[in-house]
């Protein structure tokens, strides 16, 4: 499995080493790896999407408490997929529907999100999350770009 490095993904994503530290620090995201103290942190796929994501909605003034729990969301769901292809045609959604237990949020489907839209919710947040993480992949620095084309060769299928 391919992974980078902090500073590839920082630079890939749009963000600081000190952002992406802190926001380990502070739980605001959980990289797919523990390391112990001393040892360099490693990034999976699935750890540069939630960066990628986390960088978008940044960039919105969303609050980070909002954008730490849309990521473990996101997280989550990555949990459980063995390629990023299995991002095509989803994406993560939520919106502020007047009931919790109506409230949709996670990786969906365009149908869900127009179900959802049906519904009117007053505040939707859509991210295109293979497109994120295409982005960042494209912006790896040069270095890391054959194993980022060896990941992607082996796991994207057309998205």
């Amino acid at each position: 499995m391919t992974t980078w490095t902090i500073h590839e993904v920082a630079a890939a994503c749009a963000v600081t080493t000190g952002e992406i530290s802190q926001w380990i620090s502070r739980g605001h995201f959980r990289p797919s790896v523990a390391v112990r103290s001393g040892e360099q942190r490693r990034f999976d796929w699935r750890d540069l999407a939630c960066l990628a994501v986390m960088g978008t909605l940044r960039k919105q003034a969303l609050p980070m408490k909002a954008i730490s729990l849309l990521t473990d969301r996101l997280r989550d769901d990555l949990t459980g997929m063995a390629t990023v292809s299995e991002l095509s045609g989803r994406f993560l959604f939520t919106d502020c529907a007047e009931s919790q237990s109506d409230q949709v949020a996670g990786l969906v489907t365009e149908a869900e999100i127009f179900a959802a839209l049906k519904r009117n919710a007053r505040t939707v947040i859509i991210v295109d999350v293979a497109a994120a993480y295409r982005d960042a992949e494209t912006a790896l620095p040069i270095a890391a770009l054959k194993g980022g084309i060896e990941h992607c060769s082996r796991n994207v299928s057309s998205l």
